[in-house]
C-alpha cells in the first residue's frame, strides 16, 4: 500500500460538488457563466479534498507551460547567483517556475540551452551575458516570442527582445575618477573575457575616463583575465612584475580578479593601498572580508533578476512597458582604494 494518500482528481471534485468535470474546469479557469452557488460548491469541494491542479492539464488548457528559462554563464560567481535568486523569487510570486541553465561560457553549450528550452516549450527566456557572436545569437532569439537579454552584445534588440544593461562604462569611470582624485596617475586595467559585452564596455570606460582626465593609458600594461577568476587576477599581476613599480592603481574587471591582484601584490611586497590602490566591480559578499577590504562598484544584482523576469512576464502578457533599461552602478569606497 502506498504511504501517500491518493491525489484528488478533477473527477473527484466534480462528484463531491455534484457537478460535471466541465463545470469544475470552467470554475477553476474562470471561464463561462457560472452561478455564484455553483462556484461556491466547487471551491468548497476543492478545499475539502485538497485538490491541486495538474500543471500539465493547466498547460493544455492555457497553451502555456508556466516555465521560464534562465541562461547564465556560471553559478559559481555570486553575481549570477544573486541574479538567479531575484529571478526565481519574481517567477514564484507570479506562479511560474525557473529552469536554470549554465553555459560555462561555451558557445555550443549556450546554443544547446536555447534549443533545449525551445524543445520543452518554455514560455520565455532570460539570457544573462550571452557569449555567442551576433550571427549565432540573433537567430536563436528570433525563435522565441518572449526573451529578455541582460548585458547583451551591444545589439539594438528593439522588438526582438527586451534588454537590461548595466552602465559599465559609466561605472568604471567612477572608479578611475576616484583613483585620480586620490592622487593616482599610472593606472592599469585587468579585464575580463574578451567575448563578454561587459568586458568591452568596461575597457572602453577605463580608456575614455583616463583620456578625459588628460592622461595617456599604457596599453602594454592592460591584460584580459579569461576566465575572470582569483587565479587569473593573481597571474596577471605576476606578469606585470617588471613594470609594477611604475603602476600606482589597478582597476579590475570584477572582485575575484581584484582579490587575486591583491594576493599577488602581497607576495611581491607591494603594499595595498600605499603603493598600489586596487578597485573591483560587482560588490560580491567577500569584498568586505578580504584584507584590505575592497573598494568596488556595486551592482544591484537581485534587482536585475527581478526586473528581468517582470519584463519577461510583461511581454508574455502582451505588454511592452519596458523594452530597454539601463542600470547604474555605485562606487563603494573601502580600504583598498580609500
Amino acid at each position: 500500500m502506498s504511504r501517500f494518500p491518493k491525489r484528488a482528481t478533477m473527477a473527484d471534485v466534480a462528484q463531491h460538488a455534484g457537478v460535471t468535470k466541465t463545470t469544475v474546469s470552467r470554475v477553476l479557469n474562470n471561464k463561462g457563466e457560472i452561478s455564484p452557488e455553483t462556484r461556491e460548491k466547487v471551491f468548497k469541494a476543492v478545499e475539502h479534498l485538497g485538490y491541486r491542479r495538474s500543471r500539465i492539464a493547466r498547460s493544455l488548457a492555457t497553451d502555456q507551460t508556466f516555465l521560464l528559462g534562465l541562461i547564465v554563464p556560471s553559478i559559481s560567481y555570486e553575481f549570477f547567483t544573486d541574479i538567479a535568486r531575484g529571478a526565481e523569487n519574481a517567477a514564484w510570486e507570479n506562479d511560474y517556475k525557473i529552469l536554470l541553465c549554465t553555459t560555462e561560457g561555451d558557445w555550443d553549450r549556450e546554443e544547446g540551452m536555447f534549443l533545449f528550452l525551445e524543445d520543452i516549450q518554455a514560455d520565455g527566456i532570460v539570457v544573462c551575458s550571452p557569449r555567442l557572436p551576433e550571427d549565432r545569437l540573433v537567430p536563436l532569439v528570433e525563435q522565441f516570442e518572449n526573451v529578455v537579454i541582460v548585458n547583451g552584445q551591444g545589439i539594438a534588440w528593439h522588438e526582438l527582445a527586451g534588454a537590461i544593461e548595466t552602465n559599465d562604462a559609466g561605472g568604471i569611470k567612477l572608479a578611475v575618477d576616484h583613483l585620480i582624485a586620490s592622487g593616482r596617475r599610472h593606472l592599469t586595467y585587468l579585464g575580463g573575457p574578451p567575448d563578454a559585452r561587459v568586458s568591452t564596455e568596461r575597457y572602453y570606460g577605463f580608456m575614455n575616463a583616463l583620456q578625459a582626465a588628460g592622461y595617456t593609458p599604457n596599453p602594454a600594461w592592460h591584460t584580459a583575465c579569461h576566465p575572470a577568476t582569483v587565479h587569473e587576477g593573481y597571474e596577471s599581476v605576476k606578469r606585470l612584475q617588471p613594470v609594477l613599480s611604475e603602476i600606482d592603481g589597478i582597476v579590475c574587471f570584477n572582485d575575484l580578479v581584484a582579490a587575486g591582484a591583491m594576493r599577488a601584490c602581497h607576495e611581491l611586497g607591494v603594499r595595498v593601498p600605499d603603493d598600489i590602490a586596487i578597485t573591483g566591480c560587482d560588490d560580491i559578499q567577500f569584498a568586505t572580508l578580504v584584507q584590505p577590504s575592497l573598494t568596488t562598484l556595486q551592482t544591484p544584482k537581485e534587482e536585475i533578476g527581478t526586473l528581468a523576469v517582470n519584463m519577461l512576464l510583461e511581454r508574455i502578457g502582451g505588454q511592452r512597458k519596458h523594452d530597454n533599461v539601463i542600470i547604474d552602478q555605485h562606487l563603494i569606497i573601502r580600504e583598498s582604494a580609500p
